[in-house]
Order: structure tokens, then sequence, then C-alpha cells
């Protein structure tokens, strides 16, 4: 995060702690406004348990924080030695903590940071929650993917599986804290990051024996309530829980009081103004994420509704090109041929009502005719949510990798889903580590997926099994590419690690591979000059062009401005688009290794693109509701394809005679269009 340091306020001659601000976490405008917003957001919260924030400010290029000096100790040296403090007197320092997340979490605000770390214990006893605003900005714990940087070991369950996430992911976090004050030690612990996700997802809470640890059994069903694996079964807010642990200790609690009506008043009409200031500057992500903690406060009310739905509408009308109407849908799959049939496959069956149209889309159509030239058929699917998305190259089956652990299987040409790959540990339980990267073989008959445990699964497609031999990492496995021979599997992590492995020697058995340490995590993967080299991003910006045969490294690109998160190459091989966190992709000639252009107009970092049929259109889609087509000899959007607005877009990718484009909803459907 940065350096903390005392410091003295000269004007109003009183000490403050300054917290400096790493530079990693404020690249780009984007970022940095998004924390300055969220800062003086925090900066209202005033509770008796929650370090006040007296202002933000940048010296020098340095962005600092500037905060309540509160005298002390972190909580986790407060718990040592463990009969330092009765254990009244420590159950208290947790209801403290409830009590100051169960206030910020009224008020539209989640920490998602929750650790003894960021928790101070005054000389007087008194907690205070450190980082408001800083935790919630950051995704600092997680990449756009939702791949852990940091130590896992607060983290809930559905944070590290990428699902959503509410005011019970803190509760979990404080959970975990009880746990260790209660017995000395945390519930999941391990040697490795890879291992403790597993455990944390997967495994079952171990038992706090109440007799040996001289508690009372209500203060052990607290704690194993609050870490209950289900959110839905934990408390229903921290309020709650300090309640119940007051109650444990043989104490009264004090009357459930709701929040004060005037002060959620005044929540809510702070957000709701802001938002309103926001809209006119024309910052409408910062104004939707005000009117939405507005919401919180007050879901009914009829001017926060409409505020949103105006934000949202113009969200969705900040494209290029204005949205056109939309041209009647279809309720039949597009019927055109597949790329490549396999050997003994039947041919592709058209469907009633939607003509077959060969051919690849057109460009000069595409410029002409801008977003009519393409039709939206529809969706289909199920939940669970999506994580990743890959298409096979020889038929138009889309593979589907969900938060639950299972890749699911479509064919988009019938709309139906044909197989559900399962790990051995997803059969008997229903679960498994979820992928984080999927990607074929050139003869679609492998499907290799890399998972947040750290794992690398082969599927063999033709039997719809994993092959048993175990490929690994010891983070999580980020990045999979297949050579174009189909020969080596490349995977990447977040331990900073590159592994070649054989695929014939993996098919026979034998995990074969060949290391190849790297100066940062690896995030994106992509075999380049025929499979000469290896092009890999990685969390420090930078790309690194490898020959693998020599284990060295060509050359290393520059130009992302934040982590790099996809790199797709076009068609005839010879350009590259990279993807980062910041909203923008940078393209690249190979040829020449040089950066040879930019898309700056995205409204946020593409979640996925793809390159059109001859390489001069690129779709990307930015975890919204539109597929934004860029004309790549302008630079600039030519067309703009919109789903309802209560979707989330989180892939994308081209199929049939390179004429029709599937996307992946968030919540598990697929949305495709076709020529109009």
């Amino acid at each position: 995060m940065g350096r903390v340091y005392r410091a003295r306020d000269p004007i109003l001659d009183r000490p403050v702690a300054l917290k400096t601000v790493s530079p990693a976490l404020l690249s780009g405008q984007d970022t940095l406004t998004r924390f300055q917003r969220e800062a003086r957001a925090a900066a209202k919260l005033q509770h008796p348990n929650i370090v006040t924030i007296f202002d933000i400010g940048e010296q020098d290029g340095t962005h600092f924080i500037a905060m309540e000096l509160v005298e002390g100790i972190e909580l986790g040296e407060a718990m040592v030695p463990p009969d330092r403090f009765p254990l009244e007197q420590k159950v208290r320092m947790i209801v403290d903590l409830c009590s100051g997340l169960d206030f910020a979490h009224k008020m539209g605000f989640v920490h998602r940071d929750v650790k003894p770390a960021n928790i101070r214990v005054t000389p007087d006893g008194v907690v205070k929650i450190l980082d408001f605003g800083i935790a919630r900005h950051g995704d600092s714990n997680l990449t756009q993917t939702g791949m852990v940087l940091g130590t896992p070991s607060y983290l809930s369950p559905e944070l590290l599986q990428g699902a959503k996430v509410d005011h019970r992911a803190d509760m979990w976090a404080v959970g975990v804290i009880l746990y260790e004050v209660l017995s000395g030690r945390r519930p999941f612990e391990s040697k490795t990051i890879a291992s403790l996700i597993h455990k944390i997802i997967h495994e079952p809470l171990p038992p706090l024996d109440a007799e040996t640890l001289h508690l009372p059994d209500a203060l052990v069903a607290v704690a194993t309530r609050a870490l209950e694996k289900d959110p839905a079964r934990r408390f229903s807010d921290l309020g709650a829980m300090a309640r119940a642990l007051v109650v444990a200790i043989g104490a009264t609690p004090a009357p459930d009081v709701p929040l004060d009506p005037l002060i959620r008043k005044r929540g809510y009409e702070r957000n709701f103004a802001e938002a309103r200031r926001l809209l006119t500057e024309d910052d409408l992500s910062g104004a939707l994420d005000a009117a939405r903690r507005a919401q919180t406060l007050e879901p009914t009310r009829t001017g926060i509704v409409a505020l949103i739905k105006a934000i949202e509408a113009r969200l969705g009308s900040e494209a290029t090109v204005q949205r056109p109407p939309r041209a009647p849908v279809s309720p039949d799959a597009p019927t055109s041929p597949t790329r490549r049939v396999p050997s003994g496959a039947p041919p592709p069956t058209p469907s009633s009502g939607v003509p077959a149209v060969a051919g690849p889309l057109d460009s000069a159509a595409l410029r002409a005719r801008g977003a009519s030239a393409l039709r939206d058929l529809g969706a289909f699917g199920e939940p669970p949510p999506t994580k990743q998305v890959a298409l096979s190259p020889v038929a138009d089956v889309l593979a589907v990798a969900g938060t639950d652990g299972a890749i699911r299987l479509w064919d988009l040409r019938t709309r139906t889903r044909t197989r559900v790959l399962r790990t051995e540990l997803h059969q008997r339980s229903g679960h498994d580590s979820a992928a984080l990267a999927l990607a074929f073989s050139p003869d679609g008959s492998l499907l290799g997926s890399g998972h947040v445990d750290g794992s690398v699964h082969l599927w063999d497609m033709s039997r719809g099994e994993a092959l048993p031999t175990k490929l690994r990492h010891d983070g999580p496995a980020s990045a999979v590419a297949f050579s174009p021979d189909g020969a080596t599997l490349a995977t990447g992590s977040l331990d900073s690690n590159l592994r070649l492995w054989d695929v014939g020697a993996a098919v026979g058995g034998e995990a074969r591979r060949i290391l190849l340490r790297q100066p940062s995590g690896v995030t994106a993967l992509a075999w380049v000059g025929g499979g000469e080299w290896i092009l890999s991003g990685h969390a420090n910006r930078i790309l690194r062009l490898i020959d693998p045969l020599r284990s060295r490294l060509v050359a290393t690109l520059r130009g992302p401005e934040t982590l790099v998160s996809h790199l797709v190459l076009s068609p005839d091989g010879r350009h590259l688009a990279v993807a980062s966190r910041d909203p923008t992709v940078r393209l690249y000639d190979l040829n020449s290794l040089m950066e040879v252009g930019v898309l700056s107009g995205l409204r946020r970092p593409a979640a996925a693109l793809c390159f059109l049929a001859d390489g001069a259109f690129l779709a990307t889609v930015c975890m919204d509701n539109a597929v934004q087509l860029w004309d790549l000899d302008t630079r600039a959007p030519a067309a703009a394809l919109w789903g309802p607005s209560d979707e989330t877009f989180v892939g994308v990718a081209l199929y049939g005679e390179w004429n029709h484009l599937a996307v992946a909803i968030a919540d598990g459907r697929i949305r495709t269009w076709g020529p109009g």
C-alpha cells in the first residue's frame, strides 16, 4: 500500500498519521480519480471505531492520506501472549469491530480488506478500523478476473471464487479474527497460497473444542456461524453478530436501535447530491457508484431510482455511434457452417427462420451499415456465473468456466449444452476451484484450464474427462496457451513462473516441463511468430518476448499503464492487441515490435476482445451491456451492439463462417449476433 509517517498538521497544530499511496495502485487517471472520490466519501464515516480521514493530497507526485493518529498496537500484537487480556475483554474488542463495520455497511461501504493489520487497539482498549476507502478502491487484493495477489487468510470463499461480494465478506474476515482470538490460530493455514485458497473454499471449518479451550458453547456457535461457506447462512449483518457475542459472554446487549433516521437521511442526501454533481461533470461511472450508495440507504425513493435510470441511459448513449433500433429477435440459432468440422461429425443443419449466410463479416459493410450489419439472435444458457470462455478452433463450441469450478460446453449452432467437464472433487462435492484461463489445442482435441488453486487440467474432449496427469503452479494459474503445433502447453502464474509442459508426455501420464522464472506474475500468454516465441504479459505492466527453445529473453515491450490482462493475435499473426486494467487497448506490430496504435475510448478496462475475420476490426466488451466494434484504420468505434441494461458482458468470440459473434454474459448465459 505505502508507508505511514507520524506528522503534525501545521494549521490545527495536531498530530496526524500520513499514509502514502503506492504509485502502482494509482496508475492511470481513472484509477486516481476513483481513489480520490472514494477516499473523500470514506472521510464522511464518523464512528468511534473507525479512524477518521482528515484530508487527501499530493506532494511532488506522491499521493497521501492524512488521518487520525491512533496510538497503540495492531490487533494481532494485542493478542500475544494469549492471556494478555481476559476473554470478555477480547470478545468486546470484536464487538467494537463489528459495531464499526456495521455502521459503515449501513452507510453503503464494504471494507473488503479486514485483517488484524488494519485494526488498531488504543492504550485504553478502544478498537479503531483503518483503511476504509482504500481497500474498497483497490481491488488491491484482486485483479480484474479475481486473482489473489496478497495473502488470502482473511478473504471469504465467495471473494476468492470471484462471486458477488457484499457486507458478509467482511463478516467472514471478522469470523476468522474471532476464531484466531479464541484458539490462538487461524481456521485455515497452509505453507502455500494455492493450498490455503483450496482449504478456504472447499475444506470444512476445523471445529473449536469449547471444553479444551474453556469457551462458552454460545461463543463457539457465533464463530462457526460467521464462517459458514454460504454467505446466506451467516448472520444477517454484523450488528446481529455483535449482539450474539455479547449474549455469549453473559452480558446484556444494547437495544437494537436502527440507524438514526437523520443520519440515514443525511447519508442519502450526500450521496444523491454527489451522484448528480458527478453526472454534470460527465463522470458517469462515479455518478453510478454514488447513486447506488444512496439507493442502499433509501432503496424505494423514486428520485434515486430515476437518477440511476438516467445515468444508465447516459452510459448507453456514450458510444461514438448512436445506438440503433433493435432488430427483431429470432428464437432460432445461427446456422452458418463451422470453420472446420471434425471428421465424422454430421454437417450442420440449417434452422428454420434464420437463413444461412456464407462468408466472413465484410469490413466494407460494417463501415457502411454500422451495427445494422448484425442482428441480435437472442440469449440462451444457464447459471452459474461465468468466469472465462474459449471457442473451439474446429467447431462452434464455446467452453464456459463457471464460478462453481465446472466447465460447460455449448454448441452455438443448436444452442444446447453438450457436456459438463467436472473434476473428481467437483463430482463428489459439487464445486471446485474456479478456472482463471481456458485454451483449446489447435486440433480441438484438448482443453487446458488454469485454476485459482494453481492446478492446471488437460481435458480430453472426446471423453469429457480430465487427464490424470497432475500439472500445477504454486500460485493461481492465470494464463494458458497451446503452441501452434499443439506439442507444448504454456502456463503462467502469479508465482512469477512460466512453465512449458510437454503435451505428449502429459497425455501419457508424465508431467514433464521446462521452468522459466519471470520477474513478475504472469497474467497473459500468446504464442507468436508461428510458435517461434512466447509473449507474456505481467503484473508489472511489461510484455516479454521469449525464445522457448533457448530459454532466453528476446525483447521487452512497454506501453500498458497497469497489469496486462489479455493478449490477442490478429488472424494474419502480424499484429497483437493488448488489454490491461486501464481503459485502453494497445496495438503492436510484431515485425517491428513497436506500438502502432491505442484505442482509448473504452469506458472501462476490456474484459475480453477478439479480431474480426480480416483483422480490420476488433470487438471489445467491458463489463457492461455493449460490444464495441473498432475500426482499426481509424482507431475509433464503428458500431456498438447492445444487450438489455441488466446484462454484463464478460467474454466475446467470433464463430460460424467468421460472421457471428457470441458474447458471454456474467450470469452464465450467452447472447449471439448474426448477419443482418
